[in-house]
């Protein structure tokens, strides 16, 4: 490629001495290089004169096929240069629908200060997410840390938050707190449907204590989760982080358990040795400065 950029850059000045002035290399080197080419390919390409160079019919040919070459490499830089300094290009995020709910202000801001990035939001189970990120179709995951991380990911820790047996005022008032996890089984119990980390975490953690654990109702989200638990259908098993706002509001209270319930962290999902581009790891400071401010 640099002996086809000299080649280029002889043709267009027919001089070598202004070709070498503009490619700041020596005029013998540049001799040197077109005459490695010419070797190369086995052809004749410039004719020599005394006031310079110009094209052999098999040099006009190579030319205008290079001509098409390098103006494209060149388009192609320029466009992202101008997207580098615009900060624009399309980040890829994985994420569940309660936490783009949590983290919609964030984006928000984030938007309005880099108009030009498009953001691509899906919002697939964590699991499959990953299959995403791992085949390319993804740039990062916003989710809780899985239990189990494969060793190709790295975690980028936003916060703490912790899993919850939360009930409405009615059913909260009934339970004698604190309360053990064999007697916490009496009461018809809500989680989330595999594969969650909610569900795989409350499994283990019944396991650990040697209990086991049914659930009177398994659902997909934790909206729904926490909807049915607000109307008193039974005690939920919610990420804390993301039923803030119903704790703050009173429709829902935590339950003191014996031992207590499980932390979990949440953040970001890469994939190791994966370069990101500008504007995603501008997305990523953006989300690292706002957790800094969190009560999470």
């Amino acid at each position: 490629m640099e002996l086809y950029r000299i080649f280029y850059t002889v043709a267009i000045n027919q001089n070598i001495t202004k070709a070498s002035e503009e490619l700041n290399i020596s005029q013998p080197a540049v001799t040197k290089h077109i005459k490695n080419l010419e070797d190369d390919l086995g052809v004749i390409l410039f004719n020599r004169t005394r006031k310079g160079v110009t094209l052999t019919p098999i040099g006009q040919k190579l030319f205008l096929e290079i001509k098409k070459a390098i103006t494209t490499i060149d388009n192609i830089e320029n466009e992202i240069k101008i997207c580098r300094d615009n900060n624009c290009g399309t980040i890829r995020i994985g994420i569940s629908t309660t936490l783009v709910r949590l983290l919609m202000d964030y984006i928000n801001t984030f938007y309005k200060k880099y108009p030009n990035i498009k953001i691509e939001i899906n919002t697939d189970t964590t699991k499959d997410n990953i299959k995403l990120l791992q085949d390319g179709l993804l740039d990062l995951i916003i989710c809780k840390l899985p239990n189990d991380l494969s060793k190709d990911l790295n975690f980028i820790k936003l916060g703490d938050s912790s899993y919850e047996f939360v009930a409405n005022k009615e059913l909260y008032d009934k339970i004698k707190q604190p309360i053990t996890l064999l007697d916490l089984t009496k009461y018809p119990i809500l989680l989330q449907k595999k594969p969650s980390n909610s569900y795989s975490s409350v499994k283990k953690f019944f396991k650990e204590n040697n209990l086991e654990i049914d659930s009177k109702l398994n659902i997909g989200s934790s909206s729904l989760l926490s909807d049915f638990t607000k109307i008193g259908y039974g005690i939920g098993y919610i990420t804390k982080l993301y039923i803030e706002k119903e704790l703050e509001n009173k429709e829902l209270f935590i339950i003191e358990t014996i031992p207590k319930t499980p932390k979990i962290s949440y953040g970001i999902i890469t994939l190791k040795n994966n370069i990101l581009s500008t504007s995603c790891n501008n997305f990523i400071n953006h989300l690292l400065t706002f957790s800094k401010k969190s009560n999470y």
